[in-house]
């Protein structure tokens, strides 16, 4: 299933990064060096706009997780300097514990079917100490969106969308994680995705993560977005607690 919708969806690359995560990368950067994980990688999209914008500047080792091989290719073509593993985010066995600094997760624990599961496998192989960028999704009672799995989903792969922030921040909390800070904002969705999405559906484009990078005029009708009515997004910094 997950090469199948690896080859279909391709998710566009952008150099846009959320401002928790420059934040906490930017500090980093100011006071050490640290290694970095990130779980769900996908085709490399995060990991290449930090490396463009110079907020791995002092990262010692950068690697990307994905449950696909299809994704971990497009990492490994797009972020040279990435170490790619193809491994389910729920078990990170092939990973030793305590070897990173900071993990980022960008929308991926509604994902997986066991998401305790997943924080307890990011919380082994942080270091003491160690740091963790994670959002998410919160939907309220008439969250509406195209997709329809069970009810309204925001993306058909979605096992389940939280209800509230407490119900996510009690989830880190109780799994290992102290809560540093945390932001919720409406979640808008670029209109010309959709229409990509579509295009490639209905095979008169083929996929292609660098879209936007190859044809610049098209990309400016990224900026026109439709807001999801009764969703926000969340973003978490955590330590792993002592």
């Amino acid at each position: 299933m997950w090469e199948c919708y690896a080859k279909k969806v391709p998710y566009f690359l952008d150099l846009s990064i959320p401002d928790m995560l420059k934040n906490l990368l930017k500090e980093l950067n100011k006071r050490r060096t640290y290694s970095l994980i990130d779980l769900g990688c996908g085709d490399g999209r995060f990991l290449y706009a930090l490396y463009k914008q110079g907020l791995l500047k002092n990262a010692t080792r950068v690697v990307g997780v994905d449950i696909s091989e299809e994704r971990i290719r497009r990492l490994k073509k797009l972020c040279p300097f990435a170490e790619g593993i193809v491994a389910d985010v729920t078990d990170l066995s092939q990973i030793p514990d305590n070897s990173f600094d900071v993990a980022i997760s960008n929308q991926v624990i509604e994902h997986v079917p066991d998401d305790s599961k997943m924080l307890k496998e990011i919380r082994k192989i942080l270091k003491p100490n160690g740091l963790l960028y994670i959002s998410t999704v919160i939907k309220k009672w008439y969250g509406f969106w195209i997709y329809w799995k069970n009810g309204f989903k925001l993306d058909p792969t979605h096992v389940r969308e939280y209800m509230s922030e407490e119900e996510f921040l009690n989830l880190l909390e109780n799994n290992g994680f102290m809560v540093k800070e945390f932001k919720t904002s409406p979640i808008r969705y670029p209109i010309m995705d959709l229409i990509l999405r579509g295009l490639i559906k209905l095979n008169i484009i083929k996929p292609d993560p660098a879209f936007y990078q190859k044809y610049k005029l098209i990309s400016k009708l990224k900026k026109l977005k439709l807001k999801v009515i009764g969703y926000k997004s969340i973003e978490v910094v955590a330590e792993v607690k002592k």
